[in-house]
């Protein structure tokens, strides 16, 4: 997924590098963060809401995450993890409500094709119906 992220990224023609790269728990694993010791990242090891700094229940890092744990208890990597609530949930909320929670197809190929379509159209209508600030 990174990968494919950073050829997105450049074929966009984007000027500067991905500063930081966010992920929930899902992503977690020793093997990951070994392959991706290089990038700037964060992936939550415990709970989501912990790892934002918010009241959860703590629970430990598994072996070979302590070091991203450690990342995350502090300030800094709790404020950049926090943003991740911000930037991700949003559109899926918005997805969620617009669309509903079931997709039309079945199959890796076709529910890809549904989502780029539904995310396409999300994004269309904030276009058409975005009205510009006006300059003081």
């Amino acid at each position: 997924m990174v990968k494919t992220t950073q050829r997105n990224h450049q074929a966009a023609g984007l000027p500067s590098d991905i500063e930081l790269w966010l992920a929930d728990s899902g992503y977690a694993s020793a093997d990951a963060f070994e392959t991706l010791a290089d990038l700037p990242l964060l992936v939550s090891v415990t709970s989501d809401a912990d790892q934002a700094g918010f009241p959860a229940r703590r629970q430990q890092a598994p072996a070979g995450q302590q070091g991203m744990a450690a990342r995350l208890a502090t300030p800094t990597g709790q404020a950049q993890y926090r943003r991740r609530s911000a930037l991700v949930e949003p559109g899926f909320a918005q997805l969620f409500q617009r669309f509903g929670r079931h997709l039309n197809y079945r199959g890796r190929r076709a529910v890809d094709a549904e989502i780029k379509l539904l995310g396409t159209v999300h994004n269309l209508n904030k276009l058409i119906s975005h009205t510009p600030r006006r300059r003081s």
